[in-house]
């Protein structure tokens, strides 16, 4: 197996409804199991009764810049607080 396909998994999903308020309810999975999500995400032309593909895969890239993000803070906020006895954290 390639390790593209180890970090994606793709699963089938049937709209139930879409709620006044914009929300989609969605089964997915074998198992049905609901989720509720803005309408505005769905493909143009879905609506209820809707058969869907997802395709879920991890963003390693977006990973990496939230942590180097996180990181830059902890150093700004560690240096801040200088001064000994100061307790170190994490985020």
């Amino acid at each position: 197996m390639s390790d593209e396909k180890e970090k994606s998994k793709r699963t089938r999903a049937v709209i139930d409804r879409i709620e006044d308020g914009g929300m989609a309810v969605v089964l997915v999975g074998e198992d049905e199991h609901k989720v509720e999500l803005p309408a505005s995400l769905l493909p143009e032309g879905a609506d209820a009764g809707s058969h869907l593909v997802i395709d879920l895969s991890l963003d390693e890239a977006s990973r990496k810049e939230a942590e180097d993000r996180v990181k830059a803070l902890q150093e700004k906020l560690e240096k801040r607080g200088g001064g000994e006895g100061q307790k170190s954290f994490k985020l």
